[in-house]
């Protein structure tokens, strides 16, 4: 694998070594304007709502990275996909770039599934409200109070597609208070510019306030296109817009509303290829990328755009009803994807792909909520949410061979033989025609849920909290088809419903399948937690969590594709500490914890096909730890470290016994660190330095591991620096960065197409980038 582990990295993350970041445990330690007087350096307090209600990070029972938005401004984390820098055990990957980012949490993930129908094992929310589109998860952070990672299943409070944990981002909305906002634009290199703002602020006194931010970023492409007259690749063009008023008619009600709308549409993300004939050859049509080729660049002659879009609107009240709250939240959003990828990722017209889906959802959530400072309190509440997916999907396979003598004009080939492949109706190994497939479907997710958790303080240092919840999700798919073309784009025929008449759909003609299904979950968790000492909490706990089955979301090629999988599982067991000492001065928190994962959903490639299978058994062995250290006024250290013992316990795939084999996407160490150095600091004005390294070890990125064949997908341990420097003055600041300082060069995702197009698929990780910004406050 292409990696450069330098020695300057050891060296700084030596110099770090008393900290780096779990990027939350900075959460409020940087100030633009210091105290006049000096204070003793203490590590501050982080609220968080994990469990749906305000709390001291380190009174919650659970393992969670909470990272303020000053800190993730100061840290240059600007969108969903860079959370991996500053929390342990916590990977981003895509096939896509940072258009649908799959999130693999403590080993818990899609694995190297990329439909756009299917549901993350990581449930991904925008101020309580659940997200069910992936593509709709790789949104800008900005103007934010803060993003949790709560770890382990959530199966109580958040209910299904929470196996593995959630990610919470909670945006700045609507507050009494006076006019305030901010400012900032930004310049960097590929030519990329960025500005974003917010303001709010009281409207009438007590009663009515509100609140607006907007970002919008624009840059040339980062991987340079060598084929002649096509643009860059993975460029940067978006923008986002979002507003809440909040509204108090009594000193009992408040109703806030918010809303929001943004669009990302950069370029295409081409594969980094390597052919599986010899010498990186492509045996199918013989490119092989040159030698002298950059790793960050590309020759495809195939360059769209991967555009994503969304936006919605919530309504959440909250009554107060004596010793309890009654809170409603109501929403309802929608969004498309559109992604043109040159699959093959060479300059020859082998396989591209057009990933088109529109979506819609709606969801309720009501509860009611006890007194929390009562010795016995709880939350009761039911949940209903639906959402549908249309996917109207292009792929276009083998246009190289229009033309080419011997070859008939129209004949598919049999992609259930094995390869060379004969043509469908030929019957002659090697001999077929390119084609283009139409392939369309909805798909309609329905989920109702009850659920309690309650609390009881049994002694004045000993809580029981227990929770249930109850989830039935039904699932249909309605309108599927999918249609064979010519070279031309004329239909020929229909591989579903097979050799049906133009127009037929399944399930509605014979032969079809039955599309829908159903299922059901009781989930929940059992925590024990006891207070050691004045600021040392430990705790034992046991959870449920419950992913709904799904349905292949690729199938195009035969009814037979159109199968479900089973729910998936994860049952985990973990012990942990949360603590300060010195003062306060010294915050140190960690878990070790124990999953056994039953029928995670992944994809098998078999030819050219997509099938969405389960993998019946697996279980993860972790450690979670972070820690920050004020070590004076104008020094904090921050400390992330991720262990992970995965294992496929029962799994087979393509007829290959992969049981032993380590979970995909999920790399055994994983470390972050970072500083934060007032170089300079009178009270007035301030030069702070924000150095930073992260490390991620050797991860598989297919769940075969290297058997057979796969050894190209992986990713050996790599380093990746970082540094921010800023001059601060009042209400203004201006800074300086550089991501990936020495250009480290690593895979991000991996996908086996060498039976289908003759070459194994890789993403490339994030390139250097380095500029300036500037920042004023009011």
């Amino acid at each position: 694998m292409k990696t450069k582990t330098k020695t300057s990295i050891l060296a700084l993350s030596v110099a770090l070594a008393g900290g780096f970041g779990a990027g939350g445990t900075m959460a409020q330690t940087a100030s633009p304007t210091p105290p006049a007087e000096p204070q003793a350096a203490t590590v501050d307090d982080i609220v968080v709502t994990a469990n749906r209600r305000s709390q001291n990070l380190q009174d919650v029972p659970m393992a969670i990275n909470a990272i303020g938005g000053e800190a993730l401004e100061n840290k240059g984390i600007v969108d969903t996909a860079s959370l991996s820098a500053i929390v342990p055990n916590l990977q981003v990957s895509s096939p896509y770039g940072k258009t649908q980012p799959n999130f693999s949490l403590r080993g818990v993930s899609v694995a190297n599934e990329f439909n756009a129908n299917q549901a993350s094992p990581n449930g991904v929310y925008l101020d309580e409200v659940y997200l069910s589109a992936r593509f709709a998860q790789g949104m800008n952070l900005f103007d934010l109070e803060r993003v949790e990672v709560v770890k382990g299943p959530q199966g109580t409070l958040y209910g299904r597609n929470t196996v593995g944990g959630a990610i919470n981002i909670i945006t700045r909305k609507a507050e009494f208070a006076p006019l305030n906002g901010f400012v900032e634009g930004g310049y960097g290199n590929f030519n990329r510019w960025s500005l974003t703002g917010a303001a709010g602020g009281t409207l009438v006194e007590d009663r009515l306030a509100f609140r607006i931010a907007g970002t919008v970023e624009k840059g040339d492409g980062q991987l340079k296109n060598l084929f002649p007259g096509n643009p860059d690749e993975r460029s940067v063009d978006n923008y986002a817009i979002r507003g809440s008023l909040l509204w108090k008619p009594t000193d009992d009600l408040s109703l806030l509303v918010r809303a929001y709308t943004g669009e990302s549409n950069p370029t295409g993300e081409p594969p980094f290829v390597i052919g599986s004939g010899p010498g990186g050859v492509n045996p199918i049509t013989g490119y092989s990328r040159p030698k002298d080729m950059g790793f960050y660049e590309t020759a495809t002659n195939y360059v769209g755009h991967n555009r994503a879009q969304a936006s919605g609107i919530s309504v959440t009240g909250k009554l107060a009803l004596g010793a309890w709250d009654l809170i409603s939240i109501t929403a309802y959003d929608k969004g498309e994807l559109r992604v043109d990828q040159d699959a093959d990722g060479g300059p020859v017209d082998e396989f591209n792909i057009n990933w088109y889906s529109d979506y819609e959802q709606f969801s309720q959530d009501i509860r009611i909520a006890s007194d929390p400072s009562r010795p016995v309190r709880g939350i009761v509440g039911a949940y209903y949410g639906w959402d549908q997916n249309k996917t109207f999907n292009t792929y276009d396979f083998f246009g190289f061979l229009e033309g080419v003598p011997g070859l008939p004009a129209f004949d598919p080939p049999n992609i259930f033989a094995p390869p060379p492949y004969p043509g469908l109706f030929g019957g002659v190994p090697g001999v077929f025609s390119g084609f283009n497939v139409d392939h369309r479907f909805t798909q309609t997710r329905k989920s109702a849920a009850i659920y309690g958790d309650g609390n009881w303080d049994i002694t004045d240092r000993l809580t029981l909290t227990a929770g249930l919840r109850y989830t039935r999700d039904d699932l249909e798919l309605t309108d599927v088809s999918s249609t064979a073309r010519n070279y031309a784009g004329v239909p020929q025929f229909n591989f579903i419903p097979f050799l049906a008449p133009p127009g037929s759909k399944c399930p509605d003609t014979p032969g079809c399948p039955s599309l829908e299904t159903d299922s059901s979950s009781v989930t929940g968790r059992l925590i024990l937690n006891y207070d050691v000492a004045e600021d040392v909490l430990a705790y034992v706990s046991y959870s449920r969590g419950y992913r709904s089955g799904a349905i292949n979301g690729t199938a195009y090629a035969s009814p037979a594709q159109l199968t479900f999988v089973e729910p998936e599982e994860v049952t985990a067991y973990e012990i942990g500490l949360k603590s300060r000492f010195l003062d306060r001065r010294l915050r140190m928190n960690g878990a070790v914890f124990f999953y056994d994962y039953k029928n995670q959903q992944l994809q098998e490639i078999v030819g050219i096909v997509p099938f969405l299978r389960n993998a019946p058994e697996g279980q993860v062995l972790g450690v979670d730890f972070d820690a920050t250290f004020a070590a004076t006024n104008a020094l904090t250290f921050n400390l992330g470290f991720g262990y992970l013992d995965s294992e496929y316990k029962t799994l087979e795939l393509a007829g290959v016994d992969l049981s032993g084999n380590v979970f995909s996407n999920a790399p055994e160490m994983t470390l972050n660190a970072d500083a934060e150095i007032r170089l300079f600091d009178d009270g007035e004005s301030a030069f702070i330095l924000r150095p930073n390294v992260v490390y991620t070890g050797h991860t598989w990125l297919s769940p075969f591991n290297d058997k057979n064949g796969n050894a190209n997908l992986q990713q050996d341990g790599y380093w990746v620096a970082n540094l921010q420097a800023s001059y601060e003055r009042g209400p203004l600041s201006i800074g300086a960065y550089v991501k990936n300082i020495f250009e480290e060069e690593y895979f991000s995702y991996g996908l086996d197409l060498r039976n289908s197009i003759g070459v194994d698929f890789l993403v490339r990780g994030e390139r250097r980038t380095y500029g300036l910004n500037a920042r004023y406050r009011f």
